[in-house]
């Protein structure tokens, strides 16, 4: 089955309320790693394990209403839906994830849509081990070889100039911890770095330290 290329909310809202998965690419024509994205989702539409299931992409910028809808934030996005709900969802460029939810989600079609099935109680426990998982933490868009935004990448080469010793993980790839986190630290932006499980704060605060000459000595370095 050819993908589909969407160009309107009724386009979109059609595709999504069958009963079959469908499985969507948010796109922006401007992004590298969009076209690697629709390369997978093509050939993926070609697999005999997925004769049932429907393809699409849609522009992100051109239907802002629907992409508001959805909960795009950033390109590429892939949504799995059926029944008008969206079941799951990988943000970011990783073709392995979004194979293994598609396989998932293709084989069952009464999928509880994520945000029912994932209890909040597990996800404040898996934040407060996501925090705790290293002295130093950031959470970013991306990582430190490749950041998805310029407030990540200002603040990995701040503190790559201290040679600290920290660990990162790419809130783009999964929704849970990026909406969670925002609520759990009362943080609503990103990056968010924490030394020591304690939120430091953005950018804006990590540079405000840096020039006071109070962040140098909190940060764990490199042997």
């Amino acid at each position: 089955m050819a993908v589909t290329d969407l160009s309107s909310q009724l386009e979109y809202e059609d595709c999504i309320k069958s009963q079959d998965l469908s499985v969507i690419h948010f796109y922006a024509p401007w992004a590298d790693q969009c076209s690697q994205i629709n390369d997978v989702i093509s050939e993926m539409s070609k697999l005999p394990e997925c004769k049932g299931v429907k393809f699409a992409k849609i522009e992100a910028e051109k239907v802002p209403e629907v992409s508001l809808k959805a909960g795009i934030t950033a390109v590429p996005t892939v949504i799995l839906a059926r029944n008008s709900t969206i079941v799951d969802r990988v943000d970011g460029a990783n073709p392995s994830a979004i194979a293994e939810k598609v396989k998932s989600h293709s084989a069952s079609k009464n999928s509880i849509p994520i945000d029912v099935c994932k209890s909040q109680v597990n996800l404040e426990d898996r934040l407060k081990n996501l925090i705790n998982r290293a002295p130093c933490m950031l959470f970013m868009k991306g990582n430190p070889a490749n950041p998805r935004c310029g407030f990540s990448k200002t603040i990995v080469a701040l503190l790559d100039s201290y040679k600290a010793d920290y660990q990162t993980f790419d809130i783009l790839q999964d929704n849970d911890v990026r909406e969670g986190l925002k609520k759990f630290s009362n943080w609503p932006t990103y990056p968010q770095l924490y030394v020591n499980g304690e939120l430091i704060g953005g950018l804006d605060i990590v540079r405000e330290m840096s020039e006071s000459g109070e962040l140098e000595s909190m940060l764990p370095k490199k042997s």
